[in-house]
């Protein structure tokens, strides 16, 4: 992996970087624990000042006049203000990470609800892994900041403001001694915030590579350890942990560099004071109790000072996640098609439809024209491009043809509501997608309101009824993450369950079968027959076996449809069906000729 260059973040972030001020506008809702906050941020800011004032007053009476009430009020106020102090801080804590937590809950919901209303062509942009870190990583950096500047802006600001009124009505020159080294001090704040933006977002694209990575391994743990590449694995990982880990120590060392250089101006400013004070002193102008006060709030200040420096990285950490955030936020969201509601009979028509995906340089349907009548079962068969599944993917509109159209009961798609088009379709596929839920939530996700006798009755049609009474919490068994606790053959059926119960008028097979084996094909068959009955049928298989008894055969070649019909009338026929039949079906073959060869390959 290339490491990023330092050079290359070039963005300087300010309170008024419109995503920055999108975020804050999210903290709208919540201005009543903000408003708490602010007043016990107030609270501290004051409580401190109070201190300074307290030191130097018990100096005074105490050490100078002898004044004997002082031991009975000065460690009662000194603990009252420490109590005040401690209490205040807790709570404009707790309110903050009230606000914090609870905008990070309605920004993770944004998130998802765009995430999930994506067309095809966005998903394809990002890996899980990117899609994973904005979820967790990018998105708790961008509310951990604005709960750091709000504390920092609000705290420390106003603990500055306070304790610097202390410091000038104390001693004005003393003040004006201090301030002439706040210059070296913003050089300092200036190079670490710099600094610091540069590696906080080349550590954001370090942890998506990172996620992503790691997703890809939990994924295919399996093909890794047939191809004994766990090592090559683990060292690939190891480099990006690596780099991540080489960036996070760039980053510490410049916040680290920043803290002892700050301290190091600050103390040299308390050097000059002591000097400034101790001449003031000697000439009877200060006496020790002012100088207490003086020497306490200013060492008071000094945090909240050194705390200010982190005011442009928080700025810059927020500012890199919310544009990451809001990339994706402001991702194009699915047409939702037009208006009119449609109740299937499940008539389907392509005219003249040509589909190119994004970026691809050949379209992968070209003039496709095919008109499906109710109930009909259609085949489509054909070498891998053919286009079978890109026709597929365009019955529910998860793609939209690049040019022809597609009618549905002689409505245009476009002019069909995208949920009510979808409510006509089911699908079962060879990527079965199992939830981590129990078997009754996973056959009734297509019809959330089912009752538990009209999911019996799927799960018996699916063939599922065997295995339900054999497990001790029967439908309400978890299945575990993407049904690993179920064989592919089960996963299936509850998919086909789900169909079932979905009761739609067009059903898509895209592979149903082709990743199970050969006696768990035989036993789901009664199951797919009892889910296409009285429905429009699209089925894709490379098992010609499984589709012969389908009302229309569709042939494709390159994205075109090349014949059409009946088994026995396209075998007749002798073109590519019957090349691609007797391919899977002769119990002997000579050995073909280079040509014929050279076909059997293409297809």
């Amino acid at each position: 992996m290339k490491s990023a260059s330092p050079g290359r973040a070039k963005k300087r972030w300010s309170l008024a970087d419109p995503n920055i001020v999108r975020l804050l506008k999210m903290l709208r809702p919540y201005k009543k624990w903000i408003i708490y906050a602010v007043i016990a941020l107030a609270v501290t800011a004051g409580s401190s000042s109070l201190i300074a004032m307290l030191l130097g007053k018990l100096t005074d009476m105490g050490f100078y006049e002898h004044n004997p009430y002082v031991l009975l009020w000065a460690p009662v106020a000194l603990l009252g203000i420490t109590v005040l102090h401690g209490g205040s801080t807790f709570l404009s804590s707790y309110w903050l990470q009230e606000v914090s937590q609870s905008v990070m809950v309605d920004l993770r919901t944004q998130m998802m609800r765009n995430v999930l209303y994506w067309p095809e062509s966005v998903y394809q942009k990002y890996s899980t892994g990117e899609i994973v870190s904005k979820f967790l990583y990018e998105a708790s950096n961008a509310l951990s900041g604005a709960s750091s500047l709000l504390t920092l802006i609000i705290r420390d600001v106003l603990q500055i403001v306070a304790l610097l009124a202390v410091l000038v009505w104390q001693d004005w020159r003393l003040t004006a001694v201090t301030l002439l080294l706040a210059p070296f001090i913003a050089i300092i704040l200036r190079w670490v915030s710099r600094r610091m933006r540069q590696f906080t977002k080349m550590m954001q694209e370090t942890m998506g590579s990172m996620s992503s990575g790691l997703f890809q391994m939990i994924d295919a743990h399996r093909m890794v350890k047939i191809y004994g590449a766990q090592e090559r694995e683990a060292d690939n990982f190891a480099r990006i942990s690596e780099e991540f880990k080489r960036l996070n120590m760039a980053q510490q060392k410049v916040a680290g560099a920043g803290t002892p250089l700050t301290q190091l101006v600050t103390m040299s400013a308390v050097s000059v004071v002591l000097v400034v004070a101790l001449v003031q002193a000697q000439k009877g102008l200060l006496t020790m109790g002012q100088f207490t006060t003086y020497l306490s709030a200013l060492l008071l200040l000094m945090p909240s000072i050194r705390h200010l420096s982190g005011l442009n990285g928080s700025i810059a950490k927020m500012g890199a996640a919310a544009d990451s955030i809001y990339a994706l936020l402001g991702e194009p969201l699915e047409d939702e098609g037009g208006k009119k509601e449609l109740k299937s009979t499940g008539r389907i028509e392509f005219s003249h439809v040509s589909l190119r995906y994004e970026g691809a340089k050949e379209n992968a349907l070209t003039d496709f024209s095919l008109s499906v009548k109710p109930g009909e079962r259609i085949a489509l068969v054909g070498p891998s491009g053919a286009g079978k599944s890109s026709v597929i993917h365009l019955i529910p509109a998860f793609w939209h043809p690049t040019e022809g159209k597609i009618l549905y009961d002689g409505l245009e798609q476009s002019e069909i509501s995208l949920r009510s088009l979808r409510d006509q379709i089911a699908l079962v596929s060879q990527e079965v997608v199992i939830f981590n839920d129990t078997i009754a939530a996973n056959i009734a996700y297509g019809a959330p309101g089912a009752t538990e006798e009209e999911i019996r009755r799927a799960a018996d049609a699916a063939s599922l009824t065997s295995l339900i009474e054999s497990l001790p919490d029967g439908l309400q068994t978890k299945v575990g993450e993407s049904g690993s606790k179920l064989s592919g053959g089960q996963r299936q059926r509850i998919s086909i369950a789900r169909a079932i119960l979905k009761n739609a008028p067009i059903l898509l097979l895209d592979e149903a079968t082709s990743a199970l084996d050969t006696e768990s094909e035989k036993y789901i068959e009664a199951s797919l027959a009892h889910l296409m009955k009285g429905r429009t049928v699209f089925i894709v298989a490379h098992r010609l076996s499984t589709i012969q008894n389908a009302d229309r055969i569709v042939a494709m070649e390159s994205g075109r449809l090349v014949e059409s019909g009946t088994h026995s009338e396209l075998l007749a026929k002798g073109g590519l069906y019957a090349h691609l039949y007797n391919i899977q079906f002769s119990e002997k073959s000579a050995p073909a000729s280079a040509p014929e060869q050279e076909k059997e390959e293409t297809a």
